[in-house]
C-alpha cells in the first residue's frame, strides 16, 4: 500500500493528463505557477540575463480585492427559518444561539478565509473534522483524477508536515508514530519535520488489509482470502521522514462517505481545478510586466545628461572634469535629445491591457468606486453599478450555496447539540433579537391574559402592549429558560438561508427608494420608509415618534354602563412574563 501511495504522489507531481486532443494539463505545475503569481516572485529570479532588476506591477490584487469586496460574505447573512409556525420561538432563540456560537467558535474568521480563497484560487474544500471543520490549502491537496468533477469522483490525498510534538499528540488515535519519530536522520535539523499523507478514497479490499497488516504490525491477516477485484472507501494515513516517501502507516479504517465539501467559481473545463482570477490574468500580468520593466529601462536612459561635440580637446563628461565657473572653448557643443522610443505605443498596450482585465474581472470604476466620467447621470450610474454587480451576485449564490451544506451538516448539529445542554440563554441589545423576543413574549402575555383585562378597543390593546414592551426594555438583558424538549424534531424542520432576502437586499432598498421618492401619502411614505429600515436591521420601534394626540372624551356612557378602560387612569397589575 506505501509503494501505491508513493507512485501516486509522483505521477500527480511529475505526470500531467489529457485534456483535450493534444492538449496536456498538470494541477500541480499550475497551483505552482499561482503560488508564484501570487508571492509576486518570479520563476527565474529577480534579475534579468543583463542583470537588470526586473520590477513587478501588481494588476491581480486590486481585482481580487475589489470581487472580495462586492461579495461581502459574513456571519450576518446566515440565519435559520421553518416552514412550521409552531417554530418561530425556537427559530428565534436559536438564531440568537447561533450567532453566539458562531462569535465564539471563530466561524467569522473562516468565512473570511473562504471569501477570499474563492476568487484568487478559484476553488474552496472544507474538510470536516471531529466537531469542526478546516479550509484545505490546494498546494497541499491532490485529486489523483485531474479530469474529476467534483471530489466524489477522485481518490485524494492531503500532505501536510508535522513536528515531534504534533506527532505525539496523536498516540493513541495513531500507531507508529514512536516508530516513525525514532527514523528521524540525526544532525539534519534540531527538530525535524514529518511529512504526513492522508488518503480518502477507494482500495482493493486486498490493499485495505495489506494497510491494516503495516499499521497493526503485532497482528497477523491472512491476505490470501481477500479480493483484488473488490473494493471499499477508507482512508489511510502515512508519514514518513522523506517528502513523498511515506514509510510507516500511521492508521487505517473504512469510511462511508469523504469529508469534504467544495466550492467552484466557474464551470467545468475538463479538469477539477477551475479557473480563478489569477489564472485568468496570467497573461495579462506577464506581459503588463513587460511592459512596465520597458518603460523603466527606458525612462532610465532618457534621463540621463548627453552632450556633443567635433572638439576633440573638449572635457570627456562635463559633470565631472568641469567646476563651476569654468569656461569652455568650442564651436559646437550641444546636448543631445535624450528620448524614448515607443512610450506612446507602450502606454496605449499598458491600457488596452487594463481595460481587457477590468473586462475578466468584472472591475469597473462603477465596481471598484473609482470616479466615473464627467456628466455621468445619476441614474445611469444606478443602472451601471446594478447590472455590474449582477456577476458578485452570481458568486455570491453559488458560494453560499456551498456555504449552506457546510452549516446545515457540519455547524448547525454542534450548535444545537450546544443548546440541548445550556439551561438558560442570554439575549442582550447586541445580539439583534432581544426586541423580537419581547415583542413575541408580550403577545403571548397579552393572549394568556386576555380574559383578565376590561373590554377595550384595539387601538387600547396596542397601548397596553406598547407599554408592556417599554417595561420590558428597560431590561439590560433577557434569561431565556430553555428545555432539552424544545428542540426534539426541530432540526428535520430547519434550514439555512443565505442566499434569501439578503441576496436580493439592494435591488429592494433601491425599489423602496423609488416608491419613497414617488409617494404622496405622509403616513404610507413613513411606512415604506420604516420597511426599508427594518430591511437594514435598525430597530424602528425604539426610535422617537410624534405622540399621538389625545383621544376625545367620549360623547356617552357604554350601554352596559361600564367604565371605559383607560391605560393611565386604570393601571393594572399586569402578570409576569417568561423570563427569569
Amino acid at each position: 500500500m506505501l509503494s501505491k501511495i508513493k507512485k501516486e504522489i509522483d505521477e500527480y507531481r511529475n505526470g500531467s493528463v489529457e485534456i483535450l486532443e493534444g492538449v496536456s494539463y498538470s494541477a500541480a505545475k499550475l497551483l505552482r505557477r499561482i503560488g508564484l503569481y501570487k508571492a509576486q516572485v518570479y520563476p527565474n529570479g529577480k534579475l534579468d540575463s543583463q542583470g537588470n532588476y526586473k520590477y513587478w506591477f501588481d494588476v491581480i490584487t486590486p481585482r481580487v480585492n475589489s470581487e472580495i469586496k462586492n461579495i461581502d460574505f459574513d456571519t450576518k447573512d446566515v440565519f435559520l427559518f421553518s416552514d412550521s409556525l409552531s417554530d418561530s420561538m425556537r427559530i428565534l432563540i436559536a438564531n440568537a444561539a447561533l450567532k453566539q456560537w458562531l462569535d465564539e467558535s471563530g466561524q467569522a474568521g473562516k468565512l473570511n478565509e473562504a471569501v477570499e480563497q474563492g476568487p484568487e484560487w478559484g476553488n474552496i474544500v472544507w474538510k470536516k473534522q471531529k466537531n469542526d471543520y478546516r479550509i484545505l490549502e490546494l498546494s497541499n491537496v491532490m485529486v489523483l483524477n485531474q479530469t474529476a468533477k467534483t471530489l466524489n469522483e477522485s481518490d485524494v490525498i492531503e500532505e501536510e508536515c508535522f513536528l515531534a510534538t504534533d506527532l505525539r499528540k496523536m498516540d493513541g488515535i495513531w500507531k507508529n508514530t514512536e516508530t516513525l519519530i525514532k527514523s528521524a536522520k540525526a544532525g539534519l535539523k534540531s527538530s525535524p519535520e514529518f511529512f504526513v499523507y492522508e488518503r480518502n478514497g477507494e482500495v482493493s479490499e486486498k490493499e485495505y488489509y495489506q494497510a491494516k497488516q503495516l499499521m497493526d504490525k503485532d497482528k497477523e491477516y491472512d491476505l490470501s482470502k481477500y479480493k483484488d477485484n473488490k473494493f471499499m472507501l477508507c482512508k489511510i494515513i502515512a508519514g514518513g521522514n522523506e517528502k513523498d516517501k511515506p514509510t510507516e502507516v500511521l492508521f487505517c479504517t473504512e469510511i462511508t462517505e469523504k469529508p469534504y465539501k467544495e466550492y467552484h467559481r466557474s464551470s467545468y473545463a475538463g479538469r477539477w481545478l477551475r479557473l480563478g482570477l489569477y489564472e485568468q490574468l496570467f497573461d495579462i500580468q506577464t506581459r503588463a510586466n513587460e511592459i512596465g520593466n520597458q518603460i523603466a529601462r527606458g525612462l532610465e536612459w532618457a534621463s540621463k545628461t548627453v552632450f556633443r561635440s567635433s572638439d576633440k580637446v573638449i572635457a570627456q563628461n562635463i559633470l565631472t572634469d568641469l567646476q563651476s565657473g569654468d569656461i569652455i572653448k568650442s564651436n559646437d557643443i550641444q546636448q543631445v535629445e535624450v528620448r524614448m522610443q515607443g512610450l506612446d505605443q507602450l502606454l496605449a498596450d499598458w491600457n488596452r491591457l487594463m481595460v481587457l482585465a477590468d473586462q475578466i474581472s468584472n472591475s469597473y470604476e462603477v465596481v471598484t468606486g473609482g470616479a466615473l466620467p464627467s456628466g455621468t447621470p445619476f441614474r445611469l450610474g444606478i443602472l451601471q453599478n446594478t447590472n455590474a454587480n449582477k456577476l458578485f451576485d452570481f458568486i455570491r449564490e453559488k458560494l453560499g450555496i456551498a456555504l449552506q451544506e457546510v452549516i446545515e451538516d457540519w455547524i448547525l448539529p454542534q450548535a444545537i447539540k450546544d443548546l440541548k445542554t445550556r439551561d438558560v440563554l442570554r439575549l442582550t441589545p447586541d445580539t439583534g433579537s432581544l426586541v423580537t423576543y419581547y415583542a413575541a413574549v408580550v403577545d403571548s402575555w397579552y393572549i394568556k391574559n386576555l380574559i383578565s383585562f376590561p373590554p377595550h378597543t384595539e387601538q387600547e390593546a396596542q397601548q397596553l402592549k406598547a407599554n408592556k414592551t417599554t417595561e420590558l426594555l428597560l431590561q439590560p438583558e433577557a434569561l431565556v429558560n430553555l428545555e432539552e424538549e424544545m428542540w426534539t424534531d426541530f432540526k428535520p424542520r430547519v434550514r439555512v438561508s443565505i442566499t434569501g432576502e439578503n441576496y436580493n437586499l439592494a435591488v429592494e432598498l433601491e425599489t423602496l427608494q423609488t416608491f419613497i421618492q414617488l409617494e404622496q401619502d405622509p403616513v404610507r411614505r413613513t411606512a415604506l420608509i420604516e420597511t426599508a429600515m427594518k430591511k437594514k436591521n435598525m430597530d424602528v420601534a425604539n426610535l422617537p415618534k410624534t405622540p399621538p394626540m389625545a383621544p376625545q372624551a367620549p360623547q356617552q356612557a357604554p350601554s352596559n354602563g361600564g367604565a371605559a378602560l383607560s391605560p393611565t387612569e386604570n393601571p393594572m397589575a399586569m402578570p409576569g412574563i417568561p423570563t427569569k
